[in-house]
């Protein structure tokens, strides 16, 4: 059975059936409703249902809690309408059009266990995103989500970071079969990880490929000449985990930014030890800062709660990625 979802903001309509979860019907209607990791952990997708039933699944309570259960919030990627519902969302808007459009894969370039993709876009085609924001590769009749790894400012390029898991339908092709000039179909641009407009102090942690979507927007703040300070700490199991540093020297000359890398194995230059360690090592009071996180989502998890438990960070200046691998 079908029900109508309404957004307040703008007046959006879209449909929605009884077995889907509300963010994915939006998705399907080209309506980009704010969301980040897809499965209940990052909170982005939180908004209030102002009329109408909705019926949850499991989702994670240190982003909706039995209060906000109690005041009518849900989470978009957990929730399912049984009947027709309105939504409130302040400050939405739609964003840039959800497209699907053909690429030409330009370059394959193997670093580590990392392939670096580059994709060409139609040159008779518009394509706009926001630095943050990820596609769907569209492959073997499945999606698989990958973040842009590039600014706006890099015109007709669409870069993206992809760590090879063995077994993984894109990851796998990515580093064994495709091959430059391959044809490559995707969607988007999706989610809401961008830049906020603000003079905060930024903390961007990431663990592995989690520096995507962080470097599109490092590249971002080169472009605009941003001296927003910002603090990038960035964790992997290893030294040779890490790819595409050569690059931050470049940026800490342009703009106001540390670089802190951690490993868990004891190397020279490098914090021994997880990107949570560092942080509550390093910072007692995160009150005026914004935090930026990417990567998997018990790192975000673990993140979030203590530097909104332990370091007063505002919640709402919590943003984040989660990176959920997928076979």
């Amino acid at each position: 059975m079908g029900y109508k979802v309404t957004i307040e903001q703008g007046s959006l309509e879209f449909s929605v059936n009884a077995q889907e979860n509300l963010l994915n019907a939006a998705l399907q209607a080209k309506i980009n409703l704010p969301h980040g990791c897809k499965s209940g952990s990052c909170g982005a997708c939180k908004c209030k249902v102002i009329h109408g039933d909705i019926e949850l699944e499991e989702y994670n309570k240190t982003v909706l809690s039995d209060d906000d259960i109690t005041n009518n919030y849900i989470l978009l990627c957990k929730a399912s309408a049984q009947s027709d519902v309105i939504l409130d969302i302040p400050g939405f808007t739609n964003g840039f059009p959800i497209k699907t459009m053909p690429s030409k894969i330009e370059s394959i370039d193997k670093v580590g266990s990392v392939t670096i993709l580059k994709l060409k876009l139609p040159a008779n085609q518009i394509f706009e995103f926001y630095a943050g924001q990820y596609i769907d590769i569209i492959y073997e009749g499945k999606n698989r989500s990958y973040s842009i790894a590039n600014s706006p400012t890099t015109k007709g390029i669409i870069e993206l970071h992809i760590r090879y898991r063995q077994g993984g339908v894109f990851s796998e092709a990515a580093w064994h079969t495709l091959t430059v000039n391959q044809i490559l179909r995707f969607k988007g641009p999706m989610g809401n990880f961008t830049l906020q407009n603000s003079n905060n102090p930024i903390l961007m942690v990431c663990t592995g490929t989690g520096f995507a979507p962080l470097k599109a927007i490092l590249e971002q703040m080169v472009a605009e000449k941003n001296q927003r300070e910002v603090h990038l700490i960035w964790g992997n199991f290893t030294a040779e985990d890490f790819y595409l540093t050569d690059i931050l020297p470049n940026w800490q000359n342009q703009l106001s930014l540390k670089v802190t890398l951690c490993t868990n194995d004891q190397a020279e230059g490098y914090y021994t030890g997880m990107v949570t360690d560092y942080i509550q090592e390093t910072f007692n009071d995160l009150s005026q800062h914004e935090i930026y996180a990417c990567g998997n989502p018990a790192m975000i998890e673990n993140l979030y709660n203590i530097a909104s438990s332990q370091l007063k960070l505002d919640k709402r200046n919590f943003y984040s990625d989660v990176f959920t691998p997928s076979i």
